[in-house]
C-alpha cells in the first residue's frame, strides 16, 4: 500500500479544516466555564468543532459531558484509540500574523495550535478516514478522544475513564510530542512558592501565562530610578519602559526544554537582587536559571530519562509577598516529595505540590512501541533511534498509549512560543506514517 498516494487525495480538505479548527482561540476560561462547559466557551467551541467533523462523515459521536469529544470509526472488538487535545496555551506576545489567524507562508502554517495538538490531531483523524474510506479498517474500532484540559493537567482524561468508565484501548497513541517516538516520560509537578520578602522602591511584580512555558515577560512596578536602567543597559538586558515601570524581557519555550529559553523572571529577579542588595532574590534569580538544579544540588539524571529540568513559569509580587511556580521535571529514581522539601529548605520559601504525575516508561521491544516504529520507518526511511522526552502527554493518563509524533527530528519546536507553526510537508507526510501505522494496529 502507498499510503502517501493514499492521503494525498484528502491534503486540501485537511488544511482547510485544520485552518478553521485554528480560528477557535480555544484556551481555559474561568469567567465562561459551566456544567456543560467545563473549561470555558472556547475550549467547548473546539470540542465542538470536532463533533460536527466526526458527524459530518456519519462516525459515531460522545460529547462526554462537555470534557472531551469522542468519535468512533468501525466496528469490532479491538480498540484502536488516539489522544488528542484541542485546548491551546496561551497566546501572549506580538505574533506575526496574529495567533488565531492561520497564514500559510514558505510552505508553513502559522496560528496557536498548529504543532500542539491541532495540526497533528486533524493528521491522525484523516489517516483514519482514509483508511475507513477505503475498506481497510476490519473488525476494529478506531476512537478518537479529543481532550479539553491537557495543558493544564489532563483532568479530561480523567473524567472520561474515572467519571465514564470508558474503555482502554487495546493499543493507543497521541501524537503529540516527536517522531519516531517516545517509549518513555519524565514525571511532572509544579511547587507553588511563596517567600515573604522586600524588595526597595518595587511595588509589584507580575509575568507569565502557564506554569509548563518559560515566562517570556514580567512587568515590574516600580519609582523610577535612572541609575538602576543604566545598570540594566551595562549588563545587556533586554526591557521596555513604561509610564509605572518596567518589562523585562525573556523568550518562551515549552517547559520540558527551558534551557532553550530566556527567562525574564529570573532576570528581573536577579538584576533587582543585584542593584538593590537582596541576597535572597540574587539566589532564587542566579540559581534557578540553572535548568538543571546543579547549581542547587537538587539535580539527577538517569540513562533512561536524563536531567531533571525546573522551569519558573509565573511569578506575582505584592505586599512583600514573592510567589512564583517551579515545573519540575525528573527521571525514574526521583522522589518529587523529597526534593521539593529539600528545594524549600535551600532557597528559604514555603511551596505546595501539585499532585505529580509520575514517570512513564515502556519496554522498547514491546509490540506497540515497535509496530509504530515500523510504520515510521518504512514512511520516511529514517532509522533514528526511539526516544524518551521530559514532555508529559496523554499516555501517562491512558493504558497500552504511547506518544507518537508529530514533530520530525532535528526540526525546530515552537510548541508553547510566539509564532508556532507546522509544516505542510511535514502535516502531510504525518498524516501518512498514522494510516500505516494504524493499519498495522489493526492487523496486528
Amino acid at each position: 500500500m502507498d499510503y502517501k498516494k493514499l492521503m494525498k487525495q484528502y491534503h486540501v480538505d485537511m488544511l482547510d479544516v485544520l485552518k478553521r479548527f485554528i480560528l477557535i482561540p480555544s484556551v481555559y476560561d474561568e469567567k465562561t466555564k459551566t456544567k456543560e462547559m467545563p473549561f470555558g466557551k472556547d475550549v467547548n467551541d473546539a470540542l465542538t468543532f470536532m463533533a460536527r467533523l466526526g458527524e459530518r462523515y456519519g462516525y459515531d459521536v460522545d460529547r462526554c459531558d462537555g470534557y472531551a469529544t469522542e468519535i468512533t470509526i468501525g466496528e469490532g472488538e479491538k480498540l484502536i484509540s488516539i489522544f488528542a487535545h484541542a485546548d491551546v496555551v496561551p497566546a501572549p506576545g506580538e505574533w506575526k500574523y496574529g495567533p488565531f489567524n492561520p497564514v500559510v507562508e514558505n510552505n508553513n502554517l502559522y496560528g496557536r495550535g498548529t504543532s500542539d495538538d491541532k495540526g497533528p490531531l486533524i493528521a491522525a483523524f484523516y489517516a483514519a478516514k482514509a483508511l475507513y474510506d477505503n475498506s481497510l479498517i476490519k473488525n476494529t474500532r478506531i476512537r478518537f478522544v479529543v481532550g479539553g484540559d491537557e495543558e493544564r493537567g489532563s483532568s479530561c482524561l480523567h473524567h472520561y475513564f474515572e467519571v465514564l468508565k470508558k474503555e482502554e484501548p487495546t493499543y493507543g497513541f497521541t501524537p503529540d510530542s516527536d517522531f519516531p517516538l517516545i517509549y518513555g516520560e519524565k514525571g511532572i509537578t509544579d511547587f507553588h512558592v511563596t517567600k515573604k520578602i522586600v524588595i526597595p522602591n518595587v511595588k509589584s511584580i507580575k509575568g507569565g501565562v502557564v506554569t509548563n512555558a518559560v515566562c517570556d515577560k514580567v512587568l515590574v512596578e516600580m519609582d523610577k530610578d535612572e541609575s538602576f536602567i543604566s545598570y540594566l543597559k551595562d549588563n545587556n538586558v533586554e526591557f521596555e519602559q513604561t509610564e509605572n515601570g518596567l518589562i523585562f524581557l525573556g523568550k518562551a519555550v515549552h517547559g520540558s526544554t527551558p534551557q532553550f529559553g530566556k527567562n525574564a523572571a529570573l532576570i528581573a529577579l536577579e538584576m533587582l537582587g543585584k542593584y538593590y542588595h537582596v541576597d535572597e532574590l540574587i539566589k532564587i534569580g542566579s540559581e534557578l536559571s540553572d535548568t538543571t538544579g546543579k547549581a542547587f544540588d537538587l539535580y539527577s539524571h538517569s540513562e533512561l530519562l536524563g536531567d531533571t529540568t525546573y522551569c519558573v513559569g509565573i511569578i506575582s509580587y505584592e505586599n512583600n509577598e514573592l510567589y512564583f511556580t517551579v515545573n519540575f521535571r525528573y527521571n525514574e529514581n526521583v522522589k518529587p516529595e523529597l526534593y521539593k522539601a529539600n528545594f524549600d529548605h535551600h532557597f528559604n520559601v514555603e511551596s505546595t505540590m501539585k499532585e505529580p504525575s509520575n514517570p512513564l516508561l515502556f519496554d522498547p521491544k514491546c509490540d506497540l512501541v515497535s509496530t509504530l516504529l515500523k510504520a515510521y520507518r518504512l514512511e520516511t526511511n529514517d532509522m533514528s533511534a526511539p526516544l524518551t522526552s521530559g514532555g508529559g502527554t496523554y499516555a501517562k493518563h491512558a493504558k497500552n498509549t504511547i506518544a507518537f509524533g508529530a514533530l520530525f527530528p532535528n526540526r525546530e519546536s515552537t510548541m508553547h512560543e510566539i509564532d508556532e507553526y507546522i509544516n505542510l510537508d511535514e502535516f502531510y507526510l504525518s498524516s501518512a506514517i498514522y494510516a500505516h501505522a494504524i493499519k498495522l494496529l489493526i492487523d496486528l
